[in-house]
């Protein structure tokens, strides 16, 4: 145990029936049950959706599963073994102990952290189609994979033998704890302001509503708020210095499971408020039967990336229909690789099938009802045309039957 001063000694001895225990129980059950309901809800509603389960699901669970053993470890090793007790009223072994769970708190902190950012990143890139962005994502996601192995590992091997981590009298060789915490949080800083603006140049360049870039912009700026606590939890772990650590851990602890839960719940809200939405719709007086039926058009080349990135916009609550009256946002978001898909369609499409797809692209659901109708008008005029045409082809036959019966009469006249 560190040496005390004397005014340290005397507080202590002071507040030493003092008790943090109450709010570590909130502070790790919270977590638990916001983060399992919010990503079960997400699934329900990706598996609800057209995207179906995809990898940022994947990995967002395996975050959440992460999570939910980080707040496990600070209740089984925290309260029972002294933490939210003031460092001298702790015995011994209980210090180990509570040492122990700090250890494996610490791994799944850390995998949580690195799970959360490449959730986010495979979602980047799922709905994102310029490739330069992609290989922007690309390179962040593997930087990100190094840095969750790199920091799990020196984590893993911080102490020769290992436990002299959490046993004092263990006489082993360890590495600069407070130097390695300082860098887990700056680099952890850095890459989540890092991948929260990452897209946002992005949706500028689209052409949409100034309304609609910025509401795409607050809404993959949420995640700027999981910096905010990260920047806390820093300022935290730079003022962690005390030696009566099992009372000032609690605000750390606290920190700790509030970063990834923020993550977490800035991905899965906004899936979860479009599905909430989508299911409210059909109640309300206002809900347009046409838009529905517009947004369920298959058209072809529905499976391309512009299709992709309509579906993930729209995962979002937003759409990109009827923004603009040419294609010059699909060429800005999708690249070249779609413009010649669209060529090779063009190429190969019927007329009538063609000029359907350009009203569908520069026209809202009501130009688009305008249409429809249009085509309507358009084939009742043809059968009128064509019922119009098969009178007159009974009338032309029943005209030259009557000239044959004619003719043979005036022969018969003239023989006689």
């Amino acid at each position: 145990m560190a040496a005390f001063t004397p005014d340290q000694l005397a507080y202590l001895e002071a507040h030493r029936n003092d008790s943090r225990i109450p709010e570590i129980h909130w502070v790790y059950s919270v977590p638990i049950a916001a983060g399992f309901i919010s990503t079960a809800s997400r699934l329900w509603a990706k598996k609800a959706g057209r995207n179906g389960i995809t990898l940022d699901d994947y990995l967002i669970v395996f975050a959440t599963i992460c999570l939910i053993g980080e707040c496990a470890s600070g209740l089984g090793y925290g309260p029972p073994h002294g933490m939210g007790k003031h460092v001298i009223a702790v015995s011994k072994g209980d210090l180990t102990t509570f040492r122990k769970g700090d250890y494996v708190f610490s791994h799944f902190y850390d995998i949580a952290l690195a799970s959360v950012k490449l959730g986010i990143l495979a979602f980047y890139h799922r709905v994102f189609a310029v490739p330069l962005f992609r290989k922007l994502v690309l390179l962040t996601a593997v930087f990100v994979l190094c840095w969750g192995i790199g920091i799990t590992v020196t984590l893993a091997v911080v102490c020769r033998p290992i436990s002299a981590y959490w046993d004092l009298e263990v006489q082993g060789k360890c590495l600069d704890i407070v130097t390695f915490t300082y860098f887990t949080n700056i680099s952890n800083l850095v890459t989540d302001v890092w991948i929260f603006l990452m897209p946002v140049p992005v949706i500028w360049h689209l052409q949409l509503q100034t309304k609609k870039k910025l509401l795409l912009s607050l809404i993959f700026c949420i995640g700027l708020a999981t910096c905010v606590v990260s920047s806390i939890r820093l300022t935290v772990v730079l003022g962690h210095g005390s030696p009566d650590y099992t009372w000032t851990f609690v605000p750390l602890g606290a920190y700790s499971v509030f970063e990834p839960l923020g993550g977490i719940l800035c991905t899965n809200l906004p899936i979860i408020w479009h599905m909430w939405r989508k299911r409210r719709a059909p109640l309300l007086p206002g809900f347009s039967v046409a838009k529905t039926q517009h947004s369920s058009t298959v058209t072809p080349g529905s499976n391309s990336r512009s299709s992709r990135l309509r579906r993930g916009l729209q995962s979002l609550g937003l759409s990109t229909h009827g923004e603009t009256g040419t294609d010059s946002q699909s060429r800005t978001i999708l690249g070249g690789e779609e413009e010649e898909g669209e060529r090779r369609w063009v190429a190969q499409s019927r007329p009538g099938q063609f000029w359907t797809r350009v009203e569908a692209r520069n026209a809202g659901p009501l130009m688009e009802e305008i249409c429809e109708g249009s085509r309507s008008r358009i084939a009742a005029e043809r059968e009128g045309s064509l019922e119009g045409e098969q009178r007159e082809w009974r009338r032309s036959s029943w005209a030259k039957r009557n000239q044959a019966g004619m003719k043979k009469n005036v022969w018969e006249v003239r023989k006689k």
